[in-house]
């Protein structure tokens, strides 16, 4: 069996930038985050014995996904009017969709 101390593979200078302190941004494509690994995160873990409360979690993330869309009224930014026409290849990378969220008046 191989382990892996996530809190160590997460704080290792070699693959994070700055790995001591908090920046969201390093998920956002700032450049200076641009060397980091962030493949190297796994918050479950892979393989048959991953972590047991991913499905959980999973389920948790589609309720807040629900109730986001239950209590805001979405709009489509003109900016990604033609997001649904881009051409469709093995693999490729879209564009962000941009939407505004209006609280609702219920």
């Amino acid at each position: 069996t191989l382990s892996i101390a996530h809190w160590a593979l997460y704080h290792n200078e070699k693959l994070f930038s700055r790995p001591f302190e908090f920046h969201p941004e390093r998920w956002l494509g700032d450049p200076a985050f641009a060397g980091d690994r962030l493949e190297a995160v796994r918050p479950f873990h892979v393989g048959p014995r991953n972590c047991l409360g991913m499905n959980l979690a999973y389920a948790e993330m589609r309720v807040m996904l629900a109730r986001v869309v239950w209590a805001f009224d979405l709009r489509l930014d003109e900016g990604s009017r033609g997001w649904i026409d881009q051409p469709v290849y093995t693999l490729w990378s879209k564009t962000p969709l941009m939407v505004h969220l209006t609280p609702r008046r219920s």
